[in-house]
């Protein structure tokens, strides 16, 4: 399937998908966090575990769709959406100082998109979403004990996202989603009565209309 084509896909799918502002899935075989989908400013936009954006939609987006149709000019936009009806979209530039960030999504009508830049202090973050509109985003970095959440989702505004560490007694809970905002996510550790389940998700917390978890 061409790019124009799977973008425009995605677009009709992501507005049937949402339910809640702030909706996050997770693997149903790891329990690892696999894609939040985020409402700024009317959009449904889908963040990835991997720090990128995968796709983005509105209820009431219609329109005429045109594509960025410059080989020349507009080089590392070329083939990708333009806008649908009044909805402007624009992609960052290459440039020497942000190559990580080049041909990436950069605005949808009035939402800015950055992404982090390469560093000696920031290789988790490198190329990966830092802004979309107002909410910041933020990932794991390193830890002398434990990097299993090296480079994992760590923040979304003020949603706070964690992770099960090593444990050297429980590792019922390692790498899998534990914590995401008010969300809790709790993991069977029987060894010896259900031994069956031991791994496995046995509870999910704090789920409302605002903010919610849902296993895949």
């Amino acid at each position: 399937m061409k790019l124009k084509n799977l973008l425009l896909f995605a677009f009709v799918l992501g507005s049937l998908a949402i339910n809640a502002q702030v909706r996050a899935t997770v693997s149903g075989k790891t329990y690892d966090l696999e894609m939040v989908k985020l409402t700024v400013e009317g959009f449904v936009i889908t963040l990835n575990a991997d720090g990128s954006i995968s796709d983005f939609s509105a209820p009431d987006l219609n329109g005429k769709v045109e594509y960025y149709d410059d080989a020349v000019f507009d080089k590392i936009k070329y083939g990708k959406l333009k806008s649908i009806g009044d909805v402007k979209i624009d992609y960052w530039e290459d440039a020497v100082f942000n190559n990580e960030k080049a041909g990436k999504l950069k605005s949808i009508g009035n939402i800015t998109i950055d992404y982090w830049d390469d560093s000696t202090f920031t290789s988790e973050k490198a190329g990966k979403v830092k802004k979309i509109g107002n909410l910041n985003v933020d990932y794991w970095g390193d830890d002398i004990m434990d990097n299993s959440r090296w480079g994992k989702l760590k923040t979304i505004g003020d949603i706070s996202i964690d992770y099960g560490t090593k444990d050297i007694i429980d590792q019922s809970r390692f790498k899998k989603l534990i914590k995401f905002g008010p969300v809790k996510l709790d993991y069977s550790d029987d060894t010896f009565i259900d031994k069956n389940k031991y791994g496995q998700l046995k509870s999910i917390q704090g789920n409302s209309k605002d903010v919610s978890v849902s296993v895949l």
